[in-house]
């Protein structure tokens, strides 16, 4: 072999390695993006879908709830009449302890438009729940200074001591 047959050839070796070196950066690269979720294209203008019960978990951690449980997806509907085909998820805690009117609720709108039908169905639940806790001033106070939020989709509630401050760090958590 000629002097520049073998640069060549050397040449064309070490394009080989380049570009198979640039396809393998590509390849890691969209893997990790498709991993955290984004497909692999950019996150800018993108808003993380979360779950009802993802959104309720994080707040009640942020929160520092204790004592409350989630109601199963099966007794919902004896909680909460909620109007058919407005919400396409629903996860409700309530308290552990019957004499607490504690409870957090995170709806995921079937039309985010149209938070009308459920926020009528919120009002006809605080309603009977006021007269279940007629007898305890406390947690009808607790009742009556109840917060329902709707953002991103979602409607939140909350009866606690600081519904406030759980339906501003529900608006953290949605507005990301």
């Amino acid at each position: 072999m000629s002097d520049v047959t073998k640069k060549f050839v050397t040449f064309i070796l070490i394009m080989l390695v380049a570009i198979a070196a640039i396809i393998g950066c590509v390849y890691v690269v969209s893997k990790i993006d498709t991993e955290k979720g984004n497909g692999g294209s950019s996150n800018v203008g993108n808003t993380v879908e979360l779950s009802a019960a993802e959104i309720n978990r994080q707040v009640i951690t942020r929160m520092d709830y204790k004592g409350i449980s989630e109601l199963a997806g099966g007794d919902i509907s004896s909680h909460f009449d909620i109007p058919e085909n407005s919400v396409t998820q629903a996860s409700i805690y309530i308290s552990d302890s019957s004499s607490s009117a504690t409870e957090i609720a995170c709806f995921k709108l079937a039309d985010p438009n149209n938070a009308s039908e459920l926020s009528e169905a919120i009002s006809n639940h605080i309603a009977i729940k006021q007269k279940g806790f007629k007898d305890s001033p406390k947690e009808s106070e607790y009742i009556k200074n109840y917060v329902v939020v709707t953002s991103n989709g979602y409607t939140f509630l909350a009866i606690s001591e600081n519904a406030d401050m759980a339906a501003k760090t529900f608006e953290d958590i949605v507005e990301i």
